[in-house]
């Protein structure tokens, strides 16, 4: 099984702070370049301590496409998804190097209203809870600019208030418990190109596998400085075109949200 960031991990554990700070500058230098992406997916959640249905696997031609069209990143699966990749490093969880760390951070697997479900159990924890453990887009990593939840009830519209500590420009999920083919993530990211991101997620999200089915209720979470400008970035942002992958400005005081409502069933 491979240990991803070993050298750091294997630091933290023996306290060499010196070579600890290279490593991480090293890890850190990515972040910059404005086009990456960091994917967690579970799909394992049979005997690992976190017991629920398994899943298809959504993200890897989602990882394809953004690495065929240039975008740099890592992919991590099953035992190597961990829950801290998404918690606050303030708040004892390693997101300066790993979600809030690139531009584009994805989590495939199973959620509930603000909360994240992992497959395997680490430090006797399955679940984070966005409004208690991260802070995507600000303190430690502050590289997040958009967030992806391919999970059940993520951003059902009840829980909106517990992702304003997300300094994020969008979030994409769900309002209710969707039912995503493998390509549907890839899909949204293509129709990028040319279509704002909102449209995008709405079109390609609210079809089962199966298409006009018309079942799922996608929804994307629009954060800006004022009324005004949430409007822009939702008229504006397009992941494939390359539009708005700067950091979001800090602290966004306004939200505005678009969705396809077919009801919020299984949250």
């Amino acid at each position: 099984m491979k240990n991803k960031n070993l050298k750091t991990r294997l630091l933290l554990q023996t306290g060499s702070s010196a070579i600890l700070a290279v490593i991480l500058g090293l890890l850190s230098l990515n972040s910059y370049a404005q086009h990456n992406y960091w994917i967690d997916e579970s799909t394992d959640y049979t005997g690992n301590g976190c017991t629920n249905t398994d899943l298809n696997d959504v993200t890897s031609s989602l990882r394809s496409r953004l690495q065929s069209d240039g975008w740099s990143g890592i992919r991590w699966t099953n035992a190597n998804a961990w829950p801290e990749d998404y918690i606050e490093q303030n708040l004892g969880g390693i997101d300066h190097v790993a979600a809030d760390s690139r531009t584009l951070a994805v989590y495939a697997g199973h959620g509930n209203r603000a909360l994240l479900q992992f497959g395997y159990q680490r430090n006797g924890r399955c679940n984070i809870t966005l409004d208690n453990d991260s802070r995507h887009g600000t303190q430690g990593g502050d590289e997040a600019s958009y967030m992806m939840y391919v999970t059940s009830c993520t951003i059902n519209t009840d829980s909106l208030s517990r992702h304003f500590d997300q300094q994020v420009r969008q979030s994409f999920g769900y309002h209710n418990s969707p039912s995503v083919k493998n390509n549907q993530p890839r899909d949204f990211y293509e129709e990028t190109s040319g279509t704002d991101n909102y449209v995008a997620w709405r079109e390609e999200m609210e079809d089962r596998p199966g298409w006009f089915t018309g079942d799922n209720s996608p929804i994307t979470l629009t954060f800006g400085t004022s009324s005004s400008h949430c409007t822009t970035v939702q008229n504006t942002a397009r992941l494939r075109g390359r539009t708005l992958l700067s950091n979001a400005p800090e602290p966004h005081r306004w939200y505005c949200y678009n969705m396809y409502n077919h009801g919020a069933s299984g949250c």
